[in-house]
């Protein structure tokens, strides 16, 4: 339930922004999570869909992260993962509006934003243990910095650092070893930019 509220919430206003004044983009990303004993720099697959003012730092994001195979290969690729959906408020540098530049005349986005962005959501770890399975659906926090590089009105490259944090101690009956409570790691991920 709150996961769908969290999602319905954020598509609900990148979808009643004033796109007179903003530019919408989706970004699919692969990247690694690392700082995390159980992660060791196992891949992710990520995919954002934001909004950002043209003329002001401001904008909001949907980050969404998969992560098969976070705690292990054992068994079927992706049977331990960590799924999380954030909503992120973003501040970029960078804004359009009053630029004389010829990229600013085209475009509604200069040519490269630097953006550190940062919110809450639902972190959902799933971890196998021998022949059961212990999945949580938690209240979560991230924060991260990156840059947006566009080469045209429409299409872009990005690259970001975040850290993820889980709010919730699940450690009751629990026989996995894991702290839910601590549970932090870090991803790095690159990407394209597609901006509408």
């Amino acid at each position: 339930m709150a996961l769908r509220l969290t999602v319905l919430t954020a598509l609900s206003v990148l979808l009643t922004v004033n796109h007179a004044r903003a530019q919408g983009y989706v970004a699919p990303s692969i990247g690694a999570t690392f700082a995390n004993p159980s992660a060791e720099g196992r891949a992710n697959f990520g995919a954002d869909l934001g909004w950002l003012s043209s003329r002001e730092p401001i904008g909001l994001e949907l980050d969404v992260m998969h992560a098969p195979s976070f705690f292990g290969n054992q068994g079927a690729y992706g049977r331990n993962s960590v799924t999380t959906v954030m909503g992120n408020i973003v501040i970029a540098g960078g804004q359009t509006g009053g630029g004389r530049s010829r990229f600013r005349r085209r475009s509604p986005a200069t040519a490269v934003r630097p953006y550190v962005s940062g919110g809450v959501g639902i972190m959902h770890e799933a971890v196998t243990d021998g022949a059961s399975r212990l999945a949580n659906n938690d209240l979560g926090v991230n924060l991260g910095v990156g840059v947006m590089a566009f080469t045209s009105r429409s299409f872009g490259v990005r690259g970001d650092v975040r850290y993820f944090r889980d709010l919730v101690n699940n450690q009751n009956g629990n026989t996995t070893g894991i702290d839910f409570g601590a549970f932090h790691f870090w991803r790095v991920g690159i990407g394209a930019v597609f901006a509408f």
